[in-house]
């Protein structure tokens, strides 16, 4: 039975006590039995939060919640990266990179158990939130407390989106709001945790729709342009959008091509401006400055950690001039000397997080967390299987053009689903590489992980990443464990 945005918070914001404030996932976050507080520096104490908030105290809040979205963005370019043979960690300091992450067995005590308390902890501090925001003494009006709510709940949708990626066919548990007294969570499918997810994006729009002209709070950098919640509610169904492909693909849910259509015309998808408009998005901020987050892939040329796959510098088609794909030549860059670890040879860097002209490291680079081009691609995708397959070629002919400075696809209407497929994941590759784990993420939802290079006897592609062995341990489960015991 599918599981519902009820089933997620069991009783509603509205009506949550100070139980919430004492949630906890599973029996273990981080690393101890004991631990189960998470602190996060940019927002006040959940202590303060339950008491009598103040607007102030509010505002600082929500700072906190914008920080913790990019918690896991850099562990999931590297690890997911390198499921997908989108690139590798040759620094030769930690075994697991060039062993285990490309070969197995993978640990559910260590890395394959990783991109899991970050999201919960951010999932907890979102709990508290929505339960303080509706609190009387923090003076927000009503349209106030919809923004506030509706921006948290978008928030919220994401990280069990990104959990539910992670995990696939092992389950996630979805309804964690509850007292550290009561049983873990159990665990529910994908297509539950998935479709649950998509009832919070909705009840986040709808929120936000109601919000007013604007959120009682300010913006950490990467949210230009989408700083109020009309424009946000834009934000909230571009996720969406892609969310309900990710259903489509992953679980196999048919209705779900036509809920991603009518949601990213409501997004923030244009065709004007292009090229330009193809950046315009909402980011994950970085920053340089002392105490904060800095971006955490950029590096010089001569660093030995980060490398580009070699079959993305082989694969890039050629533009009229012979020349790769634009997407190709602005996002990597030839390194002074190749790198040999363990069998695997980098040549290629990394560099759309350097500085364009030096092409050395910008620790204030921001990462896209979702574009216009990625948009397009989506909206691709939507149509053809939506049966505008016209229309689908025009989208990915905008991408070739503008972004790869190709010439049009050879595709036509007539053209094989398989084929479609081929030509889109091409350029979602390009497009969105080294920022979201997207070629490993596309092979798992289109059965392609056959397709994916082998570049030693033994290596191999995991198919997703493991529950930690603590919360197989509180449920009283084998490890490694999954829904199905």
């Amino acid at each position: 039975m599918m599981t519902t945005t009820r089933q997620i918070r069991r009783v509603g914001a509205r009506s949550r006590g100070r139980r919430v404030f004492q949630a906890a996932i599973g029996a273990v976050l981080i690393t101890s039995c004991s631990d189960f507080d998470v602190q996060n520096v940019n927002a006040p104490t959940a202590e303060t939060l339950t008491g009598a908030p103040s607007r102030e105290v509010l505002a600082r809040a929500a700072i906190g919640l914008q920080t913790q979205v990019f918690t896991s963005i850099g562990g999931m370019i590297q690890q997911w990266g390198i499921y997908g043979r989108e690139g590798w960690n040759l620094n030769g300091n930690d075994p697991r990179e060039t062993g285990e992450e490309v070969r197995g067995p993978q640990d559910p005590g260590g890395r394959a158990g990783g991109i899991w308390s970050g999201e919960y902890s951010a999932i907890r501090s979102l709990n508290t939130y929505e339960a303080a925001v509706v609190n009387p003494s923090g003076g927000l009006t009503a349209t106030e407390t919809k923004a506030g709510l509706g921006f948290a709940e978008t928030l919220e949708a994401y990280h069990f989106h990104i959990l539910a990626i992670r995990s696939g066919p092992t389950g996630i548990p979805i309804d964690v709001d509850r007292p550290i007294s009561d049983p873990p969570a159990p665990l529910v499918s994908m297509a539950d945790a998935m479709a649950a997810a998509s009832d919070l994006f909705d009840q986040g729009y709808a929120d936000l729709q109601a919000g007013g002209a604007s959120f009682p709070f300010t913006f950490v950098g990467g949210y230009n342009g989408f700083t109020t919640p009309a424009t946000f509610a834009q934000v909230n169904r571009a996720l969406a959008a892609k969310l309900l492909v990710h259903r489509a693909t992953f679980t196999n849910c048919a209705a779900c091509w036509t809920q991603a259509s009518a949601a990213i015309d409501q997004s923030f998808i244009t065709t004007t401006g292009l090229p330009a408009s193809l950046s315009t998005g909402v980011y994950f901020g970085y920053t340089s400055a002392a105490g904060e987050s800095a971006n955490p892939v950029t590096e010089a040329l001569t660093s030995n950690r980060y490398w580009v796959h070699p079959s993305i510098i082989t694969g890039a088609q050629l533009r009229a001039n012979g020349q790769p794909d634009l997407r190709l030549t602005t996002k990597t860059a030839e390194a002074p000397a190749p790198r040999t670890l363990n069998d695997l040879t980098g040549t290629y860097k990394p560099v759309m997080y350097n500085d364009p002209v030096t092409r050395g490291p910008n620790l204030d680079a921001d990462i896209p967390w979702i574009t216009n081009e990625e948009l397009i691609l989506l909206r691709a995708e939507i149509r053809w299987h939506a049966g505008n397959k016209p229309g689908a070629i025009d989208d990915l002919n905008l991408i070739r053009v503008n972004a790869g400075g190709l010439p049009v696809t050879t595709l036509t209407a007539a053209s094989s689903d398989d084929a479609f497929t081929t030509e889109l994941l091409y350029n979602r590759l390009y497009s969105l590489m080294w920022t979201q784990g997207t070629r490993w993420i596309d092979a798992r939802r289109y059965g392609r992980t056959g397709t994916l290079p082998i570049d030693r006897t033994g290596d191999v592609v995991h198919q997703n990443m493991l529950i930690p062995s603590a919360e197989c341990d509180a449920r009283g489960l084998k490890v490694p464990c999954s829904i199905g015991g």
